[in-house]
């Protein structure tokens, strides 16, 4: 119904004016910032605890909206209800199979979650996500609903939500290279083939949409492979996956993370290692794949900063980097494909040192406009200051007559005038309609 972009507008509108900690000459808090907000911050401790937090991925409901942070940590994978971001809550942690770890990753397709570590023998949990739809009150411990064992130990795992497929990289198998596995029946989760010519570190895997028409429609993968650069393959065929190009650059030392634009023009990468090995700042990668058989990589952006990069995201014309000490830092996707500063948060506030401390990813894909940073020391909600304004020229409204009243015991928000016929609307902190009333 024509209500809902004016809900979430008017929404977001009291959220940046009720934000717990809004960003403000430069700080929310103690966190320096440029145009976030903080909505809430759990503490490692207050969200399963372990060693330390690493991996976020995201998830919603398709039925009822609601919103889920799912969050790694050494010992045990946490979710995170987030559907009122400013009141979430600490649902549910799936522990670890094996022993804890530094690393532990995630990825979603559909309603079910694909979770690995680089603890031997782990292998990868499959959670089915409707599960924790009934959970409430306090963390429960819950268990995988699937399992695959085709591999032990796994730097990361890679979807294509598109395909239903997922590769373990990192793994103890196929030299590290693409293990692809077949989960479109997640309760048979299948060996479907293998990559084995590098070591992949990370990748991002697509159904190819962008310029080049000999590869639209096929699913390519964007190898990012520690000191081998980056490798781009045709899986289309999983048992007969092909190089397309293999490509280097100067001071390459740790090629580390990557994703590409909307439009499936651009990559956007980084080099975990050169601030440390060569002295540079951070720097952000920009490669043309207009022309799969010819990328060309036509700069980098290097910030201000020295704190090494991590992962990183693009979304709404954005690119969203998770920048180690110097926090989440995020940049605006010009006309050319090349990127300028746009605001930051840092999540940690210490310094901006070269050192592997701060953020390690972030998810910004919630419609609510919510972005999840996971940091080694807990869990960040954010969400842009001026979202509002990228929400509003999109209205269409019948009347902008209307009065605004929250409702702070029950996280609800009352509007009461005339949109859609609906005389009052209540909706709750993520934007959903919990009632409607026309005369």
């Amino acid at each position: 119904m024509r209500v809902i972009p004016i809900l979430v507008t008017f929404l977001s509108l009291c959220l940046s004016i009720q934000a717990q900690t809004p960003c403000e000459n430069g700080f929310a808090g103690e966190y320096p910032c440029d145009g976030y907000d903080l909505l809430t911050h759990y503490p490692l401790e207050a969200v399963g605890g372990g060693d330390n937090g690493n991996d976020c991925w995201g998830w919603v409901d398709e039925d009822s909206g609601r919103e889920y942070v799912i969050f790694g940590r050494s010992d045990g994978t946490s979710f995170v209800e987030i559907t009122d971001p400013l009141n979430p809550q600490f649902i549910a942690t799936l522990p670890t199979v094996t022993a804890p770890s530094l690393w532990r990753d995630i990825k979603v397709i559909g309603n079910y979650a694909y979770i690995v570590s680089e603890a031997g023998m782990h292998g990868m949990q499959i959670l089915n996500l409707e599960e924790l739809l009934p959970l409430s009150g306090f963390p429960y411990f819950i268990t995988a609903t699937y399992y695959y064992a085709g591999f032990g130990n796994s730097h990361n795992v890679v979807a294509c939500p598109e395909t239903g497929y997922v590769y373990g990289v990192g793994t103890n198998t196929f030299n590290g290279g693409l293990h692809i596995v077949d989960v479109s029946d997640p309760s048979n989760p299948t060996l479907a083939g293998s990559f084995d010519e590098f070591y992949t570190h990370d990748a991002q895997a697509i159904v190819y949409n962008g310029p080049d028409t000999d590869y639209q429609g096929k699913e390519i993968v964007i190898c990012f492979n520690g000191s081998a650069g980056v490798a781009i393959v045709n899986a289309e065929n999983k048992q007969d996956v092909q190089l397309i190009k293999h490509v280097t650059y100067e001071e390459s030392v740790y090629t580390h993370q990557g994703w590409i634009s909307e439009d499936h023009t651009m990559v956007y990468f980084n080099d975990e290692l050169d601030e440390q090995y060569v002295g540079n700042n951070t720097r952000t990668y920009m490669m043309n794949v207009e022309d799969l058989d010819n990328p060309e990589i036509i700069g980098y952006y290097e910030a201000e900063t020295p704190s090494p990069d991590h992962n990183l995201y693009t979304h709404d014309g954005k690119v969203f980097a998770s920048n180690y000490t110097s926090g989440l830092r995020v940049s605006t996707i010009l006309e050319d494909g090349t990127i300028e500063p746009q605001g930051y948060f840092d999540t940690h506030p210490e310094n901006d040192n070269v050192s592997f401390d701060g953020t390690w990813s972030n998810y910004p894909y919630f419609p609510s406009g919510t972005i999840a940073v996971s940091n080694f020391d807990g869990l960040f909600l954010l969400r842009s200051s001026d979202w509002i304004d990228s929400v509003g020229p999109s209205l269409e409204h019948e009347s902008p007559v209307f009065t605004i009243s929250p409702n702070p015991s029950s996280n609800t928000i009352q509007l009461n005038g005339k949109f859609a016929g609906c005389d009052v609307v209540i909706i709750d902190m993520g934007g959903r309609v919990v009632a409607e009333y026309s005369s």
